[in-house]
């Protein structure tokens, strides 16, 4: 008997030995040019921590995020798929809306932590959700072991008092006995009570949880709320000369070096993929790279840093120039645990491993974007921007008696031809800034890029048809 014992435990240990571990930092309204790596763009931050993933793995110039805002791009990352697959195109707004329009991600959806449990592995959440706030929309109810962040769909970085004290440039004050959370911060379903910087608390979280997990396979979602407004931060972080924005990017790069330290400590950073991107583009004032910013669909709001860091199976200084989205992840990561996608449904990335060594793999010839107001494909260097003339659609709207209420989706009969402007048509390999419309001087490259976006959206489900 004994003998079984140590036999099955020596096999549990073998399985647990052969399956990679997964973490995936996902960073919020972060400017395409913030990172050393990437330029850094109007900020006086140093980031080596996570310009190190990028060094020491496979770096994605060409990298999208799968929305141009932050609750359905989240969607689109941890399902796998187009969020106009399951409605969820629009962000939820307040605890009111949310109640009107019962906001999540329908649970019919899986995602990324229940496949990985499939696997055998240990699954944990930090940091920003924004997915639901409901129970059956929380993370613990969609695959996750571990949840460490707010309940609700946003939050800040500290309490109200010490948000109020970081605007003026002092140190954080400790917080007041008689203050309740901001927002709901919660360990597994439980209120908790903090004090200090939350993005630290995030990343000490992080830490003590790899310790805890290092002798089992694992996946980390860790989403802190950097570098997302209002730009408060302990002045510890904020470089000479700098802003407090600067200090916001810093304290997410500290944040990263303590989770790459702890791996490292626990013996296994060789043997874990390191995925560093983010949900959308930065605010108007920080896009200056691309055209556009976080919520409109030119570069600026959906091309991100994208990167990939795995001793054990990337080649350090690696650079991939093909087109990858924020959607690749989930097939990538199922088939590092060895676990099979459901057949019942599509799936619109790829397994990015066999990809990065050998690019004639590339399956994917098309990638798209959709809401309300707007309708993008980029099919190789080529990319249609049509965008919606919201007189027109205001109009409509107040035809049909329908109120604005943020996260109540989009109706079909908003997403008619006549209500949009004319397309734009640019190429990004001579033109990615999307400074020069080509609709008129390419007609016919126009009405191709126009019949593969209307034919993707034609498999789209027809939500409020």
């Amino acid at each position: 008997m004994k003998q079984f014992i140590l036999l099955l435990l020596m096999s549990c240990f073998a399985m647990s030995a052969e399956k990679t571990n997964i973490i995936l930092i996902f960073a919020d309204d972060m400017h395409y040019g913030a990172l050393g790596v990437t330029g850094s763009v109007l900020t006086k931050a140093k980031t080596p921590a996570i310009d190190s993933i990028f060094n020491e793995g496979v770096h994605f110039p060409n990298g999208y995020a799968s929305h141009a805002t932050c609750a359905p791009s989240r969607a689109g990352l941890l399902t796998g798929r187009y969020q106009a697959r399951f409605d969820l195109e629009t962000l939820p707004g307040g605890t009111a809306d949310r109640k009107k329009t019962g906001y999540g991600v329908k649970t019919s959806e899986i995602m990324i932590p229940a496949l990985m449990k499939k696997g055998g592995y240990q699954t944990c959440a930090i940091g920003k959700w924004h997915l639901g706030s409901s129970e059956e929309f929380q993370p613990n109810a969609r695959g996750f072991d571990h949840w460490f962040g707010y309940r609700g769909s946003c939050g800040f970085y500290q309490f109200k008092s010490q948000v109020q004290s970081a605007k003026k440039g002092q140190e954080l004050k400790p917080l007041p006995s008689g203050e309740d959370p901001n927002l709901d911060v919660v360990r597994n379903g439980e209120s908790v009570r903090l004090e200090g910087y939350l993005t630290d608390h995030f990343s000490d979280e992080a830490a003590n949880w790899i310790k805890e997990n290092k002798e089992r396979p694992f996946f980390m979602y860790f989403a802190p709320y950097n570098v997302h407004a209002p730009d408060t931060v302990p002045n510890k972080y904020i470089p000479k000369g700098g802003t407090a924005h600067d200090g916001v990017i810093a304290a997410l790069d500290a944040s990263v070096q303590t989770i790459l330290d702890a791996l490292k400590e626990a013996g296994i950073a060789d043997n874990t993929l390191v995925v560093f991107s983010n949900d959308n583009g930065g605010k108007k004032d920080y896009s200056k790279t691309f055209k556009g910013n976080k919520a409109t669909f030119y570069e600026g709001g959906i091309r991100v840093p994208f990167a990939m860091r795995w001793p054990k199976g990337i080649e350090a200084g690696s650079k991939y120039n093909g087109v990858v989205s924020t959607l690749d992840l989930l097939p990538t990561f199922a088939a590092l645990a060895k676990v099979d996608l459901p057949s019942d449904r599509v799936y619109d990335g790829q397994n990015l491993l066999p990809v990065i060594k050998d690019s004639a793999k590339d399956q994917r010839q098309a990638h798209f974007w959709r809401n309300g107001a707007w309708r993008t494909a980029r099919v190789g260097d080529w990319k249609l921007v049509w965008q919606v003339d919201r007189k027109k659609q205001k109009a409509l709207l107040n035809k049909l008696g329908i109120k604005h209420v943020k996260g109540r989706g989009v109706t079909y009969a908003e997403r008619a031809d006549e209500l949009f402007l004319e397309p734009e048509l640019y190429n990004l390999a001579n033109d990615p800034k999307e400074e020069s419309n080509l609709a008129q001087s390419n007609p016919e490259k126009l009405q191709e890029m126009v019949k593969i976006y209307k034919d993707w959206e034609a498999s789209i489900p027809k939500w409020r048809e």
